[in-house]
């Protein structure tokens, strides 16, 4: 019996000196998808001056895309690109054109693939259409999990700022994971 008890006091000894395994690493770049969140969320209420779609930030975000600005464009895709650029993820300066990006995702091309609205997570993306005869016009970053059907996001330019919503998942048109 006792070197019953001294066995077990080894095995449960060397069984605390093993590091825990590590989770999945997925596709690994869960770390850049938070860091994408966290950015964007440090940006709330930045605004565009009046409704011109520019601001000195703005200006920086499309240059930083490789665009011409002024004249300053419609900027959620802008965000979108800034916030990965910013966890270190180069994306297609096509995130400027919603409409684009949407064909993008769901073709699985230039860093976008498209996945089931129900299983978006913190730094996927949502697409919406709220102008006619387009596929998408507008780009959220997701900040959460689903729940009761619906996440919560950080959009830029929605008023004319960087702002946080509530969004309904049978909104959105297609929802998009970056895959780098």
């Amino acid at each position: 019996m006792r070197r019953l008890a001294v066995l077990l006091t080894v095995v449960a000894s060397a069984v605390a000196a093993t590091p825990a395994l590590a989770p999945a690493a997925g596709d690994g770049l869960e770390g850049a998808r938070a860091k994408a969140v966290s950015w964007a969320v440090s940006q709330a209420g930045h605004r565009e001056r009046g409704t011109t779609n520019c601001s000195a930030r703005i200006t920086r975000w499309e240059r930083a895309m490789g665009l011409e600005a002024p004249p300053c464009q419609a900027w959620c895709g802008a965000f979108v690109h800034e916030a990965f650029r910013r966890a270190g993820v180069k994306l297609s300066a096509r995130l400027i054109d919603p409409d684009r990006s949407y064909t993008d995702a769901v073709r699985g091309q230039r860093g976008l693939k498209a996945i089931p609205k129900g299983q978006v997570r913190p730094g996927d993306l949502l697409f919406f259409a709220f102008r006619r005869g387009l596929k998408a016009s507008h780009i959220a970053i997701v900040r959460t999990k689903p729940s009761g059907g619906a996440v919560l996001t950080v959009e830029g330019n929605v008023a004319h700022a960087v702002r946080f919503a509530r969004r309904g998942l049978k909104y959105p048109v297609l929802a998009a994971r970056v895959t780098g």
